[in-house]
């Protein structure tokens, strides 16, 4: 019987932290600013599936024509931590895209919120392909050798500076080898957070450690 009064609409403070989020990420997730500031999102979901916290979106068929994408992989960003005044804390925050589209997000902490939309952390977000692993995702670009020397729970992804990187082993102190999408390799350190290229193939880099 409660489920009958649950809210549909989305409210405002719930724009407000996606479009705050969103435009402290890189560039590219701009097209999910846009999606919003057009009107996608037409109201909201609760107690969809098991994910706790999760708030499904309704969509505008209009604006959902223009940005779906049935080819594109689903996704989802992690490791946002946004502050909840009523616990004092911050707390995890995701946001899901399916298709191409902003599908939903969810908010850790307790059922209820009130998030100081000045307190946003996104400095290690990370894109996690929902389905696909980030070993999966340059497995085609490796070759036999590479193959035999990489450890696919050892690759995942991470963004240094708003570039993707693919963290494939680690050195001491924290830093890591990684490549890009084309395979160019890249010593990543932490402090000071870069990526410098460096000279060597991936095999060879493996294969020394």
């Amino acid at each position: 019987m409660f489920g009958l009064f649950k809210r549909t609409k989305l409210e405002y403070w719930e724009k407000e932290l996606l479009c705050k989020v969103l435009m402290k990420l890189p560039k590219e997730y701009s097209t999910l600013m846009n999606q919003i500031s057009e009107g996608l999102i037409k109201g909201v979901l609760l107690g969809m599936g098991d994910i706790p916290g999760y708030v499904a979106f309704t969509f505008n068929a209009d604006v959902l024509r223009k940005y779906d994408r049935k080819n594109e992989w689903d996704f989802k960003l992690t490791n946002i931590k946004v502050y909840d005044n009523i616990i004092s804390d911050f707390v995890s925050f995701e946001i899901y895209v399916s298709s191409g589209t902003i599908s939903g997000y969810s908010l850790g902490g307790g059922k209820k919120h009130n998030i100081d939309l000045n307190k946003i952390n996104v400095s290690n977000f990370k894109k996690e392909f929902i389905g696909k692993s980030d070993y999966d995702r340059i497995a085609d670009i490796l070759d036999s050798d590479e193959k035999k020397f990489l450890n696919p729970s050892e690759v995942y992804s991470v963004y240094v500076n708003g570039k993707e990187y693919f963290h494939v082993r680690d050195l001491e102190d924290g830093d890591f080898f990684g490549i890009d999408d084309k395979k160019v390799v890249y010593k990543i350190t932490h402090d000071p957070l870069q990526a410098v290229s460096i000279n060597k193939k991936l095999a060879e880099v493996l294969n020394a450690l």
